[in-house]
């Protein structure tokens, strides 16, 4: 069972609901918004540094790979290599000399310092300038790089880091780039030129950024940071989530939620590599100036709140009262005190509402008057309808005597008459209750037109037409017997021709309509009239206490939509209709 709430109680809810909640919701949005517009901008801000850093890596790039392809493609260079090659003694030594100072010409202007030429021949022989390679050229030439930078000569290609690949140098930090210079002398036999250098090349375009603002990483298409703000991360890989979140897109930004501190993740492809830039940013300090205005706001927020609290309950208390006192006055009612009176007070809305309880309970006192007044009427109408069936036994045993006598002296006419006056008595009082079914109404009236029939001397020529289903139905018990007997003694007793009556019996929606039509003398308009207004008939000219009283009954059970209406017959006659409810079981309408 649903528990009911007090007023107070609800009022305060409502109070809860209407305006407390409403500050709290309307505090979280304002936040909400104040919250995604600052990470918004710090994000828009983010992939524009990420965009200018990867431009500036970029023209480091463009830089790096205008001095190695300048180196990979002068002549004089390549004449050197060539004597180099094939040449021995004095001359080669002065091959030598001369090709470092060609190559020291171009690399006097680099910011990071070359650590080593390495310079690979078809006949599988190799040169190496300032430091030699840490392991045998054939296994360079074995990788997969080497034969991609074949594929696609006269391009430089930067290949990333490569620790510990020369002899004396233990910086694990050092970089490679390959260039395949395509034959311009046709006796050079010169196929790859390898390039190793320092990574603190692009150093002086990530340090100058904060580092307890954010991280700035150059990372390869595999995750492998070869440049950083943070010497500790260079030589790292980046997680598995970098690869997870990144899109299809040259730039974007995504939010990582992998590690125990949320960050923004921005990025962005630098031309010509396949590097990228990315920079990772704490969401702490994105939201630094969001805590402070959150603290701010929810401060302002809570001192509302208790203000409207201590506002609520003080008008709660003021429109409680009168209303606990009504309450107490309508308790007294339910215990069946009607004479409870609310002396009303407060507001106005309290003192209209005192005087409607008053009116209230003055009012139910009528209608109880009047209820109980209904149910005797009711119930008057039933002993009226059913005072024939005072003693069913004694009148049933005594024509069944009289039909055994006629039987014994061979009366065929009065033990048939007698006969049906049994049957119709009988189906009288063949159950409790006050229902019949349509069937049972049926032959009960098959019987009493027999009757009528000797009685007058004359056959009465009866047109049944009963829907089917309908026999089974139930209505009120001895309801069409006096519409039957005003039918046929006050319309057809007259008249010499040959008396008709119809009786149809049709459903019309979830309603019953019964018709029971005459060729006797019929009524006159204004009776027409006087019967459909009232119900009753004036006993001078049609005696309709029998139809008043079915009229009345009908009403009483089932309301003002039901009951008889009168018409005139076609060329002459009445017909009667009675409208009733469908009822499918005698419980539906049991008293």
């Amino acid at each position: 069972m649903r528990k009911n709430w007090r007023m107070s109680s609800t009022l305060r809810l409502f109070f809860i609901l209407v305006v407390i909640l409403p500050i709290i919701l309307f505090s979280i949005i304002i936040l909400n918004i104040y919250e995604r517009d600052i990470l918004q901008q710090n994000t828009l801000r983010s992939q524009q540094t990420a965009q200018a850093l990867s431009y500036s890596v970029s023209q480091e790039v463009n830089r790096l790979t205008g001095l190695f392809a300048s180196i990979g493609m002068d002549k004089d260079v390549l004449a050197k290599l060539n004597d180099i090659h094939q040449k021995i003694g004095i001359e080669k030594q002065q091959a030598e000399y001369e090709l470092k100072v060609l190559i020291e010409k171009y690399t006097a202007s680099i910011s990071g310092r070359v650590l080593s030429v390495n310079f690979f021949f078809k006949d599988h022989q190799s040169y190496s300038y300032l430091r030699n390679l840490n392991m045998d050229d054939s296994y360079f030439r074995q990788l997969s790089w080497y034969k991609g930078v074949l594929q696609n000569p006269d391009s430089v290609h930067f290949l990333g880091m490569m620790s510990n690949s020369l002899y004396g140098n233990y910086n694990p930090y050092n970089m490679v780039a390959a260039l395949s210079p395509s034959v311009i002398n046709p006796l050079s036999h010169l196929e790859m030129m390898l390039f190793t250098f320092e990574s603190s090349a692009f150093d002086h375009i990530l340090q100058p950024r904060d580092n307890t603002e954010s991280t700035l990483h150059i990372v390869t298409e595999e995750g492998q940071i070869i440049s950083s703000n943070t010497l500790a991360y260079r030589g790292s890989e980046l997680s598995m989530h970098w690869f997870a979140n990144r899109g299809q897109e040259d730039k974007g930004y995504f939010v990582d939620m992998s590690e125990e501190n949320k960050k923004l993740i921005t990025y962005a492809k630098i031309d010509q590599t396949q590097w990228w830039l990315v920079q990772s940013i704490p969401y702490a300090d994105l939201t630094a100036n969001y805590q402070s205005v959150n603290y701010i706001v929810w401060i302002f927020a809570i001192m509302i709140i208790v203000a409207f609290i201590l506002v609520s309950f003080y008008l709660v208390s003021n429109v409680t009262k009168p209303l606990s006192e009504l309450l107490r006055q309508m308790d007294r009612v339910t215990e069946g005190d009607l004479n409870a009176k609310f002396m009303a007070s407060g507001s106005l809305e309290l003192i209209k509402l005192g005087y409607s309880f008053n009116h209230m309970t003055d009012r139910v006192q009528e209608l109880l008057l009047e209820h109980e007044k209904q149910e005797i009427e009711k119930r008057k109408a039933e002993f009226a309808a059913l005072q024939s069936q005072i003693n069913p036994h004694f009148l049933i045993n005594t024509l069944n005597s009289i039909k055994f006598m006629a039987l014994i002296s061979k009366a065929d006419n009065i033990r048939n008459m007698t006969h049906a006056l049994t049957r119709l008595l009988a189906s009288s009082f063949n159950r409790g209750g006050i229902l019949t079914t349509i069937g049972e109404e049926m032959d009960h009236l098959k019987h009493y037109i027999y009757i009528m029939e000797i009685r007058f001397g004359r056959p009465i020529q009866t047109e049944w037409e009963v829907d089917e289903g309908l026999s089974d139905y139930y209505i009120l018990k001895l309801l069409l017997q006096p519409i039957l007997e005003n039918s046929i003694i006050h319309g057809l007793k007259n008249v010499d021709y040959s008396g008709i009556i119809q009786i149809t019996v049709k459903r019309q929606g979830e309603d019953l309509v019964i018709t029971i039509a005459d060729n006797g003398v019929g009524m006159m308009d204004i009776e027409t009239q006087e019967v459909n207004s009232n119900g009753k008939r004036h006993q001078h000219s049609f005696s309709g206490m029998g139809n008043s009283n079915v009229h009345n009954r009908i009403q009483l059970h089932y309301g003002s939509d039901y009951g008889l209406n009168y018409q005139k017959n076609i060329p002459q006659g009445t017909i009667v209709s009675i409208k009733l409810p469908l009822i499918q079981t005698a419980e539906e309408n049991e008293p």
